[in-house]
């Protein structure tokens, strides 16, 4: 099942049932977008666009109790300066922090070297209800590190966002913290990747995306793996 909502997470959330999530997989806007020169460097600068300024990051987050399954999983990726306020307020709805994920990119935006660390990591929390008996599959013959290796999206894979994830990461995360046949909802969709992994991966996917532009980017991409 792939249900694909274009609009605002706010409204669109509403029409999801009770307790029919059985994962969130989100990347929202970290309200980080800033000018800088690195347009001329060859790579994307961090003025992402208006969707990253001035985001308001706990009301949906408030509408994640009533979708999450009694045994789900919540994931969200942001910014370090936004964790603390991420991980407040989904304890305050009765959400216990689990882990925290590390996104490694071997080619980091560059920075003034002589003043500056590069910036090689993103983060991820992780959160099941308290008491719940979360889903975590194994993807290795060892211990499973919370540090994901991978590096910037690029070629065939890359599409006009701006902050787009690679696929390789989504769908390692999909895998371990889901299973097949399962749901997983992105309610920042983007261009489609977390609905392309789930395809790939045998699991339900809701999507949603306010800008009508990336929706139909990730629409395109969704179907496209369906087809494939």
């Amino acid at each position: 099942m792939i249900n694909l909502m274009q609009g605002d997470c706010l409204e669109r959330m509403k029409e999801i049932p009770d307790g029919s999530v059985d994962m969130v997989l989100a990347d929202p806007p970290y309200n980080i977008a800033q000018k800088n020169n690195f347009q001329t460097m060859g790579r994307a600068g961090l003025d992402f666009g208006d969707w990253d300024k001035g985001f308001d990051q706990k009301s949906w987050l408030l509408l994640l109790d009533r979708i999450l399954s009694r045994h789900g999983t919540v994931v969200i990726f942001n910014t370090f300066q936004n964790l603390a306020e991420t991980q407040k307020t989904l304890e305050d709805a009765g959400l216990v922090y689990k882990d925290l994920i590390v996104m490694e990119k071997s080619n980091p935006m560059p920075r003034n070297r002589d003043r500056r660390y590069v910036n090689a990591c993103e983060y991820a929390l992780v959160m099941v209800r308290a008491g719940a008996k979360w889903v975590f599959n194994r993807q290795s013959g060892k211990y499973d590190s919370n540090v994901i290796k991978t590096s910037v999206v690029a070629g065939k894979e890359k599409t006009r966002h701006t902050t787009q994830k690679p696929i390789n990461v989504i769908t390692e995360l999909a895998l371990r913290h889901s299973h097949s046949g399962q749901t997983v909802l992105d309610p920042f969709m983007g261009s489609g990747t977390t609905g392309v992994a789930c395809v790939n991966t045998g699991r339900n996917f809701i999507g949603i995306e306010l800008d009508a532009g990336y929706f139909e980017i990730a629409k395109e991409r969704i179907n496209g793996s369906m087809a494939a």
